[in-house]
């Protein structure tokens, strides 16, 4: 027995702790510290690498945050995905970490594609001018840095969050966003109208829902914001990561993901149904911002039959004990030595040299060729509804129409003018106008009576055509001394009078030829009118009835600042009205209002000359 005791004591130390015990203590804490040190030196080159990067790219991250900020219904939660991306990098380290991370030099060709594409798409030509291809830049970048200093292993491991934060973490550009969004207001407003057909009265024109009640017409529009766009992005992003997260199949992850579309159109029906329910009691709980709190509440319902879905999905497979234990015991060690070759350093100044040079050399690209690259605001000289209501032989025919909340929202701006004029005479019908004013935005896309009217029941006759409009020029006077920069042609102005004062003023005229592009609608309900609706758009100071046109005149690379104005006239009548007769009635009003409406918008040769007037100072007159 005392040989035994013996034989033990020397496995005894001071405080009963054993050797093994105190030598793993003290490989844990020199483990931990030789991490430390390791991790150190690639955390400050990590945030060395960001800030040039930030440096070369800082017009699309500038841009990305004022688009989520700005419209944080729509993009908020692209500010979240970058700490999703990164907690997914997170659930990764154990197997990032078991081997140290080889150099790729393939990596280098990449990142100048990168580059190469983002500057092209930046002072390239005007179709490569586009926030989502710049992004593609920005996120080929990315993958090639990962490639460089991490390795193929690391690189294929990091691929799914990269390609995360590049897809949700940016905003989509409306002009790729309004083909799916315009397919989601069609079924939105056609499931919406078969629930409520059973409980109401109610006709379905294009997408407005008319809702009858005690011989009283309540129209319900379903409008971009109500498409159910925005529900949709946010669960697609949150759909993905809990997918991933949580489920082990591919075609559990698939089946889930691809669920997000039938849940957001479901939920947002049930909102539209809500609303138009409540539109009952009182129109204006189908607007402003009870409208907004309605989208709010029905998340809630639509975040808890998601992960009821979860759960019954992830139930539908029952995993093996064995199976399990022997997927938790296989899970790898950190590695312990060097996390980095030999050869990273090198490649930290490669890089660090490729990045300034480029920030350098894209800074004097934009330099040299005078451009810019993003576009300032222009204010209105005046209000447009300073216009005034009697112009010429036309009067304005009660007040102006406002638009609630959501339109405003739909429309993009709140500076505009819903008036209707009609002659004193009686001849000539009614006229509706409808003055939008735009400035300092990136990638128009205007809203078109070519899709507003038909989702608010009406159809397309004959197709759009742009028409002359031969307004009438003879008052009109040349002046040498102020010349389109643009074109290099002088502008032309007329005479008016200050309202109050009586002083003679000079305004100017908008460049080039007059042209109206003009549809023709008919309602299936009244097929005896005949509806005609045409605009044209004033971009910086010139003229062009095309919706594309606007991106090239008021986004040119050599204007600082940028603003369009839209025009648009309406008319409903009988046999008598056709096309001509709208494009000659258009003319002689448009003699009338053009002077009144350049008084409004800015004097865009003051504007090229660097003298324009700023909003605290509205000429009043």
């Amino acid at each position: 027995m005392r040989e035994k005791v013996q034989e033990e004591e020397p496995a005894i130390v001071q405080g009963g702790q054993p050797d093994a015990a105190m030598n793993d203590s003290k490989q844990g804490i020199l483990a931990h510290t030789f991490a430390a040190e390791n991790i150190r030196k690639p955390v400050f080159a990590a945030a060395f690498l960001l800030v040039l990067m930030a440096w070369i790219f800082w017009d699309f991250f500038e841009r990305q945050f004022q688009n989520a900020v700005q419209r944080q219904a729509d993009w908020g939660h692209t500010l979240v995905i970058p700490f999703i991306a990164g907690y997914l990098i997170y659930l990764n380290r154990r197997k990032l970490l078991e081997k140290s991370f080889r150099t790729t030099w393939i990596g280098l060709l990449p990142i100048v594609v990168g580059i190469l594409w983002y500057i092209a798409c930046n002072v390239g030509v005007p179709a490569l001018r586009h926030h989502n291809l710049m992004g593609l830049g920005v996120g080929v970048t990315m993958t090639g840095l990962t490639l460089l200093f991490f390795g193929w292993r690391a690189t294929i491991l990091l691929l799914f969050p990269l390609t995360y934060l590049f897809v949700f973490g940016q905003t989509i550009s409306d002009r790729f966003m309004n083909i799916i969004t315009f397919r989601l207001q069609d079924i939105t407003a056609l499931g919406s109208y078969f629930l409520l057909d059973i409980f109401l009265d109610v006709d379905l024109r294009g997408n407005t829902l008319f809702i009858f009640d005690q011989g009283v017409t309540k129209p319900l529009n379903i409008a971009e914001a109500c498409s159910g766009m925005r529900m949709l992005m946010a669960f697609l992003a949150l759909g993905v990561f809990m997918a991933y997260t949580g489920m082990r199949h591919l075609w559990q992850r698939t089946f889930f993901v691809l669920m997000a579309f039938p849940i957001a159109i479901v939920v947002n029906i049930l909102r539209v149904v809500t609303l138009g329910l409540l539109s009952l009691l009182d129109v204006e709980f189908a607007a402003g911002d009870f409208h907004s709190f309605i989208g709010l509440v029905w998340l809630v319902p639509a975040y808890l039959l998601y992960l009821g879905l979860r759960q019954l999905i992830s139930r539908l497979v029952i995993e093996d004990e064995e199976t399990e234990n022997s997927e938790a015991s296989s899970t790898p060690s950190p590695h312990t030595g060097n996390l980095f070759d030999r050869h990273s350093r090198y490649a930290l100044l490669v890089v660090a040299i490729l990045l300034v040079f480029s920030s350098f050399g894209f800074n004097g690209i934009v330099y040299y060729m005078d451009v810019y690259l993003k576009k300032e605001p222009v204010p209105l000289r005046t209000e447009l509804s300073r216009i005034p209501s009697r112009l010429g032989f036309w009067q304005a025919d009660g007040p102006d129409q406002l638009l609630d909340v959501a339109q405003v929202e739909s429309l993009g701006t709140s500076r505009y003018l819903n008036r209707t004029y009609v002659r004193e005479d009686g001849r000539s019908g009614k006229i509706m106008l409808h003055i939008a004013y735009y400035t300092g935005m990136i990638d128009p896309v205007p809203h078109v009576p070519d899709r507003c009217f038909t989702a608010g029941g009406l159809s397309i006759k004959k197709l759009p055509l742009n028409l002359p409009l031969p307004i009438d020029t003879t008052a009109w006077r040349e002046v040498p001394e102020k010349i389109n920069a643009s074109t290099g042609q002088p502008y032309r102005s007329v005479e008016s009078r200050k309202t109050f004062t009586g002083e003679a003023i000079e305004i100017l005229m908008p460049i080039g030829k007059f042209r109206i592009r003009t549809t023709e609608f008919e309602d299936i309900m009244r097929p005896s009118l005949r509806i005609f609706a045409g605009y044209y758009f004033i971009a910086n100071g010139r003229l062009t009835p095309s919706p594309d046109g606007v991106r090239l005149l008021a986004f040119d690379l050599s204007d600082r600042y940028a603003f369009y104005c839209k025009v648009q006239f309406t008319m409903i009548g009988g046999r008598n009205l056709d096309q001509e007769a709208f494009v000659r009635i258009v003319t002689g009003f448009t003699d009338e209002l053009l002077p009144e409406l350049m008084r409004c918008l800015p004097d865009w040769s003051e504007v090229e000359a660097g003298t324009a007037g700023t909003e605290d100072r509205v000429n009043a007159g």
